[in-house]
């Protein structure tokens, strides 16, 4: 992607933001497998919690390279101006 192409940073962005919303639901999942795994005493719990904190740094970095592409998209967008 050039830095100037504005179409380019909105897809990235975009794509971006996608991921975000489905690791964001898969979170989600997770806490659910874990409330139905501690109400079953079932010995699965500690590896329900190592993958709720592997997704919530998977999180963590989409929202800062998401932050990052929108301030490009936001140059890219000045740049043409």
């Amino acid at each position: 992607m050039s830095r100037s192409d504005p179409a380019a940073a909105a897809a990235d962005v975009k794509r971006t933001g996608t991921l975000l919303r489905d690791a964001r639901s898969v979170l989600r999942r997770l806490d659910t497998l874990a409330a139905l795994a501690s109400e079953t005493a079932d010995s699965s719990s500690p590896l329900l919690a190592e993958a709720r904190q592997s997704v919530e740094r998977v999180i963590d970095h989409l929202v800062r390279q998401q932050h990052v592409q929108q301030r490009r998209a936001r140059d890219a967008v000045r740049r043409v101006r």
